[in-house]
């Protein structure tokens, strides 16, 4: 397990990680406020059990083929951004006007679905796998042994915060939408803005580059 003095240098560094605004935050908020309060919680579940598979691929060592691999990393690059894309290109073309009966035929649908989206989200998303590769080892100490359990423990911290931030974002994104069920203009607005934003993402991580 990290020492004492490790997890207060890293505590703080985890809760800044968690709690900036990035990807997964746009995902969870763009499917809560589209699908509702329910749909960003499974969203956000999945994102976090996409991470927990990341942190464990990189206890063990696996992101490293990766990291060593470009074609490799190219290749789950672009899965996941065009993942990203057709769920955005969903979001905008589905088809139904919103009224108060929308949330329940959204849910009529298996929830493991939406969790699924999250989940694979995550799991094709090769710079989230080489940033949990690449920042857990900064802070295992070698000498104390066991080097894959502190990193599982390190990045269970992190899946901590991470909840938490996630959480909180589809809870209030899901107020929103609540809200808007009064204006159903404003709710086929939502959507298409949450297609946009996925759409946005994918398109993003097509473009990045490995650093």
């Amino acid at each position: 397990m990290p020492s004492l003095n490790t997890l207060l240098v890293y505590v703080p560094i985890a809760v800044v990680m968690a709690f900036t605004p990035g990807p997964a935050t746009l995902f969870v908020l763009s499917r809560a406020s589209s699908l509702g309060r329910r749909a960003g919680l499974l969203s956000a579940a999945g994102l976090l059990s996409g991470t927990c598979v990341l942190i464990g691929l990189a206890a063990v060592g696996l992101t490293g083929v990766l990291e060593a691999s470009p074609t490799a990393f190219a290749i789950v690059k672009d899965a996941g951004a065009a993942y990203l894309v057709y769920l955005g290109i969903r979001a905008w073309t589905a088809t139904g006007a919103f009224n108060a009966a929308e949330p329940a035929r959204a849910f009529a649908s298996p929830g493991w679905r939406v969790y699924r989206d999250g989940a694979v989200t995550e799991l094709l998303n090769p710079k989230a796998a080489l940033f949990y590769a690449s920042v857990l080892p900064q802070f295992v100490d070698a000498t104390r042994g066991d080097v894959p359990l502190q990193m599982a423990a390190l990045g269970g911290v992190f899946c901590v915060f991470a909840s938490v931030s996630l959480t909180l974002i589809a809870l209030g994104a899901g107020a929103m939408k609540a809200r808007l069920t009064r204006h159903p203009r404003w709710l086929t607005v939502a959507r298409r803005t949450s297609g946009l934003v996925l759409v946005g993402l994918g398109v993003r991580l097509a473009a990045s580059r490995a650093r």
